[in-house]
């Protein structure tokens, strides 16, 4: 539950009563809101059992997330509290040096032991010479008895309120003129609650005995029936007739000293008037009370339905819950706007239990935020595994796929081994009796040219090739034209011709000479071709026969149809 959020509880002596309020950007909206009967006050653990019923019947859901951030606040009835104004502090008194003069202040003003109290203060009143506060204070016990009531639920109180706090509380939103007086009574089942305000502000409060359950057991005593007929009997007869008459003659006897009290306290003066009572509450449904009222007290009176006060958006409650309990609401109403709205709480919650709920709130943010980091180390770590994994599973993958390209290129490597092998085998080599044959094929003329010598290397590298061989002519013509016919052979490169020496007599010299040369490039196509020349096919062009062929004869020829079966003219018979 969020901070704009709270549920206010309300446990009477007649029923349980549990709000559910929310601050929207629009206002004040109820989420939800129930009452359900409390059929044994007096007992402690049925009233807790009640409380567990109307919670979960209201929908509140308590998470580790929520359980230590709802704001939960509860009420205590105006009888149960004692209130003082507190006038002689001293006005030098800072802001944060008031808790602790209030606190020693209080120690002779409280009724109660002050080990047997709770006590806080409200409406400070400061000026340049007086400086005041009102106390408010309760004994232990009975906020205890409050607070235990609550364990059944799963949950501790951020707040206990008087219940004319919350009253004051709800007033304000319809209470415009600042001046005038106006009386609100909240007719409870055991006590009602008795608070004048000065325009929106709280004057005086009390609490007194008069309440629905006296009338209930007025009438009991008087009709002489039972509890159920008696509560019903008390909807039905007027508040100025017999036997409601007495408790409403005690009602307005209340009224009239609470009335008094508070021009005592307050010192009012006589121009100071009441401008009108509000009642509410389950006790305000007697009929014609409010008339009765207003005839007795001559103040005019009114009933008043806080749940329709100020801008409170009920669209989410039924509306039948809301015609049937609105008007005994003020209380559970103004505690939850009270915590909403007040930037200090008018709280008797005892100061331990505050610090207790709030370490326990600290250390339970302090177990989420544990919880969460734990978590996101946890989702961290499973991802960092699951990555891990993937990478992993894609290293191998991608091992896979290169043993697989490895495997391929292997067997690639050995197909093109293969294949130049084969190659290789069917690429025309080179051989020594390729360039004899060449050569022998240039030089047909053996009597002009002779060979004497003949030497070849690195024939398998025509860049590294050297071919040189010696001859013999018989002029030096000869060589010259054998050299002219190398150059055009297209075979041999580089072709150098050493010295040329004379050998034999002068009437028939012989002339010898070096020739060194290299292969061309085609040397090796020419070569193949002249091993393995390419076969020739012969296209023979057939010439066209006439072939004159008649066509089939269809008819039978006369001469061939025997003579029985033909007429005088000649004609075939008809069958």
């Amino acid at each position: 539950m969020a901070k704009d959020q709270v549920v206010a509880i309300d446990i009477g002596s007649a029923t349980v009563k549990i709000l559910y309020i929310e601050r929207t950007g629009d206002g004040l909206s109820l989420i939800n809101a129930d009452v359900i009967n409390n059929p044994s006050p007096e007992v402690p653990e049925e009233t807790s059992d009640t409380l567990k019923q109307l919670w979960n019947r209201i929908g509140i859901k308590q998470t580790i997330f929520n359980k230590h951030r709802m704001e939960v606040g509860v009420a205590i009835p105006r009888g149960s509290v004692v209130t003082k104004r507190l006038p002689n502090i001293p006005p030098s008194t800072t802001d944060a040096q008031l808790p602790a003069v209030v606190s020693m202040a209080a120690e002779t003003e409280l009724p109660f032991q002050p080990e047997e109290s709770i006590f806080t203060y409200h409406d400070i009143q400061r000026s340049t010479d007086v400086l005041s506060v009102e106390l408010v204070s309760t004994r232990r016990e009975t906020v205890t008895h409050y607070t235990e009531a609550l364990n059944s639920i799963g949950t501790t109180p951020s707040a206990v309120i008087p219940s004319m706090i919350a009253i004051e509380t709800i007033a304000r939103g319809q209470l415009t003129n600042s001046s005038a007086r106006t009386i609100i009574v909240d007719i409870g089942a055991s006590i009602t609650d008795f608070c004048l305000m000065r325009g929106s502000k709280l004057q005086f409060s009390r609490g007194f005995h008069v309440s629905g359950d006296q009338l209930t057991r007025t009438l009991m005593a008087e009709m002489q029936v039972d509890l159920e007929t008696a509560e019903q009997e008390k909807q039905t007869i007027p508040a100025n007739q017999t036997p409601t008459r007495a408790w409403t003659r005690q009602f307005i006897g209340e009224l009239e000293r609470s009335i008094a009290a508070a021009e005592r306290e307050i010192n009012s003066t006589e121009s100071d008037e009441i401008a009108e009572i509000w009642l509410c509450g389950g006790g305000a449904r007697v009929p014609e009370l409010a008339e009765t009222c207003q005839e007795q007290l001559q103040i005019p009176t009114r009933l008043w339905n806080p749940i329709y006060a100020g801008s409170l958006d009920t669209s989410n409650v039924p509306s039948a819950t809301l015609e049937s309990y609105g008007d005994t609401l003020a209380v559970p109403l103004g505690i939850g706007i009270h915590l909403l709205e007040a930037e200090l709480p008018v709280s008797l919650l005892p100061t331990e239990v505050g610090v207790k709920r709030a370490e326990s709130s600290r250390k339970h943010q302090q177990l989420i935020a544990a919880g969460i980091a734990g978590f996101l180390i946890l989702v961290v770590a499973l991802c960092g595994i699951t990555f891990s994994r993937s990478q992993k599973s894609k290293v191998d993958l991608i091992d896979q796929q290169i043993a697989n390209y490895i495997h391929l290129q292997t067997d690639a490597n050995k197909q093109l081994a293969l294949e130049l092998i084969l190659a290789d085998k069917l690429t025309h080599q080179i051989s020594p009796l390729d360039v004899l044959h060449a050569l022998s094929t240039l030089f047909k003329d053996r009597t002009k040219v002779a060979w004497k010598t003949f030497q070849i290397h690195n024939l398998d590298d025509l860049e590294k090739t050297r071919i040189s061989f010696s001859l013999q002519a018989n002029s030096i013509d000869a060589i010259n034209s054998m050299h002219g016919v190398l150059n055009r052979a297209k075979l041999f490169s580089n072709i150098e011709l050493g010295e040329i020496t004379t050998t034999g007599d002068e009437r028939r010299p012989t002339f010898e000479v070096k020739i060194t040369c290299r292969l061309t490039n085609e040397a090796i196509q020419m070569f193949a071709q002249e091993r393995h020349p390419k076969p020739v096919i012969e296209i023979v062009e057939l010439e066209s026969i006439d072939v004159n062929v008649s066509p089939p004869e269809d008819d039978i020829q006369p001469s061939e149809i025997p003579a029985e079966i033909m007429n005088e003219e000649g004609e075939e018979k008809e069958e």
